[in-house]
Parts: C-alpha cells; sequence; structure tokens
C-alpha cells in the first residue's frame, strides 16, 4: 500500500502539471450560469500577434523608396521609407487586385525562400485588409491589450477570451493560448500546452509507458471517484454562491483528461516529424485545430515573436514576416485537409507599426500606425479597408462608406473589436453588456460584409 501511495503522488505531480496550464480564475464567480451557451456550432477563431509591432509598410500597406530616396550611387538612403523594394515594384494580388503588397521575400524557419506574392496571390481573393489603424499608443503592453480587447485601460479580457467564454464555458479546452494579450479575468479557462509532446501525457497521466500505469486501474478509479466525491461534498455544503462557484470550476479543471484523450483522437500523427513543426503558427493551430475538431476549443491565440526590430530591421523584420505568411499559409491547407476550411476565422495583427525610415542602427522604432488582416467565415474578401499616407500617416474614412474622407474617422482597435464581437454574434450577451461593453461613443463600421 505505500508503494501505491509514492506511486500516486507521481501521478499528481502530472496532473498538477495540467492544471498549472489550465487556470480558472476567481472572477468567474461573479457571472451566472445564465449567461453561458451551451452548445458551440460557430467557427474557430484563430488570432496571430506579431509581437514587437511588425511593419505593414514591408506587407499590407507597401510603400516602397522614390527616385529621391536615392543617393549619388542609387542606394536607398535612411529617409527611405523602406530600402528593400521600390514603390513603383508593388504588387497586386493576382487574385484580387484592389489588394497591393510587398514584392519581397524572407527565409522560413527551414531556411527556405517564401515569396510574400505566394500568400497574397493564393489568398487575396479571401483577405480583407484594413490599413491606416490609428492604434493611440506605440508603448508594447498597452498596444497588445487595445488590439484584442478594444480598451486601452486594462481591465478587459481579450476577445478570443469572450468569444470562448461565451460560446463554450463548460469546455476547459475552449480558448487556447500560446501568449500575446490572453487576459481572461474569469470568463473562461485559459490553457497554455506549448509542448505538443506532452499531450499524450496529459491524457493519460497514469499510463507509465505503453504497457504499465502508475496505479492498478482499479486504485486509480477509486482516486477519480474519492476526488469528484470531495468536490461534490464541498459544492453541497457550501452556502456562499461564489464559493459553490469556484469550487465547481476546480471540479472542471480536475476533469480534462477526458477531453484531452478526445483530442488526442484529433491529433495529426506527423505533429513530432513534420518538416515545418518549427513553425509556431502552423504548429500551435494545428493543435486547436484538432481541438476544434473534437469539440472542444473554439477560439485561440498564436503569438509569433521577433518584431521590435530597432536594429538590423530588414535582415531580421522581413525573415519574420515570412514565417508569419507561411504559418497562416501552411494553417490554412490544414484545415483544408481536416475538411474544415469553411469554419475557421483569422485574425491577424500587432500592438502597432514601425517608423517611417529607419533610425542610425539601420532599424525602425514604435510608430502608432498598423494594419490587421482577416479571412474566413462570415468575411467579404478581395478588399483593402482604410489607407495611410507615404509617410504612413493615418487616413480619416467616412465612417458609412468606408472610403477615405479628410472629415471622417480614424478608425481604431476599438471599431474593429465592436465588429469582431458582432461577427462572433457576442455583442448583445450580457457578459459583454454588462460586465465588458464598449463606448456607445465608438461608430458601428461594417467592416467584414
Amino acid at each position: 500500500m505505500y508503494m501505491k501511495i509514492v506511486q500516486s503522488k507521481e501521478y499528481i505531480m502530472l496532473r498538477r502539471d495540467f492544471l498549472k496550464y489550465t487556470s480558472v480564475f476567481a472572477a468567474m464567480a461573479l457571472f451566472p450560469n445564465t449567461l453561458k451557451a451551451a452548445t458551440y456550432t460557430g467557427p474557430l477563431w484563430v488570432f496571430v500577434q506579431a509581437s514587437g509591432g511588425w511593419d505593414p509598410t514591408s506587407l499590407c500597406d507597401p510603400k516602397g523608396y522614390l527616385d529621391e530616396d536615392l543617393d549619388s550611387n542609387l542606394n536607398p538612403t535612411s529617409t527611405a521609407m523602406n530600402k528593400s523594394f521600390a514603390n513603383a515594384d508593388i504588387a497586386a494580388s493576382t487574385s484580387a487586385p484592389a489588394i497591393k503588397y510587398a514584392p519581397i521575400r524572407g527565409r522560413d524557419d527551414n531556411n527556405v525562400d517564401y515569396d510574400f506574392a505566394t500568400f497574397f496571390d493564393k489568398y487575396g481573393s479571401e483577405l480583407l485588409v484594413v490599413n491606416g489603424i490609428d492604434t493611440q499608443t506605440n508603448g508594447h503592453d498597452a498596444g497588445r491589450r487595445y488590439m484584442m480587447s478594444g480598451k486601452l485601460s486594462e481591465g478587459y479580457p481579450a476577445i478570443s477570451a469572450l468569444i470562448a467564454g461565451i460560446s463554450m464555458p463548460s469546455s476547459p479546452l475552449a480558448f487556447i493560448t500560446g501568449g500575446g494579450y490572453d487576459e481572461t479575468f474569469g470568463v473562461v479557462a485559459g490553457t497554455r500546452l506549448s509542448n505538443m509532446n506532452a499531450i499524450n501525457e496529459l491524457a493519460f497521466v497514469n499510463k507509465r509507458n505503453e504497457t504499465t500505469t502508475y496505479v492498478s486501474e482499479s486504485d486509480f478509479d477509486r482516486l477519480t471517484q474519492a476526488r469528484a466525491s470531495r468536490t461534490k461534498r464541498t459544492i453541497e455544503k457550501q452556502k456562499l454562491e461564489s464559493i459553490k462557484k469556484l469550487a465547481q470550476q476546480y471540479g472542471l479543471a480536475h476533469s480534462g483528461s477526458n477531453e484531452l484523450e478526445k483530442l488526442v483522437e484529433f491529433l495529426p500523427t506527423d505533429v513530432t516529424t513534420h518538416p515545418d513543426r518549427n513553425n509556431t503558427v502552423f504548429s500551435q493551430g494545428r493543435f486547436a485545430m484538432a481541438g476544434y475538431k473534437a469539440g472542444l476549443t473554439s477560439s485561440v491565440n498564436i503569438q509569433i515573436g521577433g518584431f521590435d526590430t530597432h536594429g538590423n530591421h530588414d535582415a531580421s523584420h522581413i525573415p519574420r514576416l515570412a514565417r508569419l505568411l507561411k504559418g497562416v499559409d501552411l494553417l490554412k491547407q490544414e484545415a483544408e485537409n481536416q475538411g474544415i476550411s469553411n469554419d475557421v476565422i483569422f485574425v491577424i495583427g500587432s500592438e502597432f507599426g514601425r517608423t517611417p525610415g529607419y533610425n542610425g542602427g539601420n532599424g525602425k522604432d514604435h510608430w502608432s500606425v498598423s494594419s490587421m488582416m482577416f479571412m474566413g467565415k462570415g468575411i467579404q474578401g478581395g478588399r483593402v479597408i482604410g489607407s495611410s499616407t507615404h509617410r504612413h500617416d493615418a487616413n480619416k474614412l467616412n465612417a458609412t462608406t468606408l472610403v477615405e474622407d479628410e472629415n471622417g474617422i480614424n478608425i481604431t482597435y476599438a471599431h474593429i473589436n465592436k465588429a469582431m464581437r458582432k461577427l462572433a454574434s457576442i455583442e448583445n450577451n450580457e457578459l459583454i453588456t454588462q460586465y465588458y461593453p464598449l463606448s456607445g461613443a465608438i461608430e458601428d463600421l461594417n467592416l467584414f460584409t
């Protein structure tokens, strides 16, 4: 019996590792069960955050160098918006000519060139580009928070968390996050599982190896039943509704292995061998797609870093953009392979942009104008909304027609979050209207259709 107790501690440690990733916040107790939908039939939301502040002028709001930016040797000077391509060489998507992009390429994670044309020509007809976004900050934390919540101030959950919390509150894998702004404030249990190799261990916590277990199956069942009974007793004896709900969430967090076992059935067999497994966007997105197919996941945060290029901008930044684009490309193909290509929404952005021209270290600094890209279910593609000047200052647009208008408004992340809430059909949910409303002064822009 003593040996069995020691072995059980190994099991408990594994379980503790799982709980460390799946956290349930005390604030969940504030929200009544009536706010929660029972079944999720919507799309998988994939939020890709380019952490550090990307350069839209080297991507989907292209600004190349002009003749006047060249020195006597025909080299672009530091005043040039970009040194990697000329303004005259800016390309248009073959599938959607309205979408312009930087005609450059970068090295992917396998040290292979990836042409930006590959992405924009293939997906232009599906892609909505929003340029000239006024980020209202050039600070990393505030920018990430604003992009993902629609609020500059603290205290608002990411929209990815809101979607999961409203749509799938009882699933411990509803919201998967690889980083970026992923605050939940208790509306959902955020799950961080970056190590794909650990999934089997977490799903089958009593398995020592393929043939043996830590404790006998009968003892394992007794442990599981005893924990469930103890939790049930705790719930029943509580007088305070808030404590009772916390105990219920505690029980939910401990029920995760059953869901993980279900998830494993949908994980691709080449998770550890796929040639692009080191692409962060692809690997994290694949996990979320498996969760979605298993009926467990509604949203995922994917973070790819390396964009804060204050020095050596072109050599460092362009490969990061290439890896991001290739990762989304791979995920689009994966969705097709998994039969869910019409059930995924991609939201791609960064906390702010980069300055016009280059600093003394051949880098670019923080700039409060940026872009975002969207594609997927419910989004009319092949379009560009918003614009910026040659020096990447935001142009105003008309809130009704969405065309450039000097008497119009600056589009902000608050506008975009309001539109995303509408697309997700959560804008009238009580959790939104009572606890996390956006300002009524924010115009209702018809961005996606």
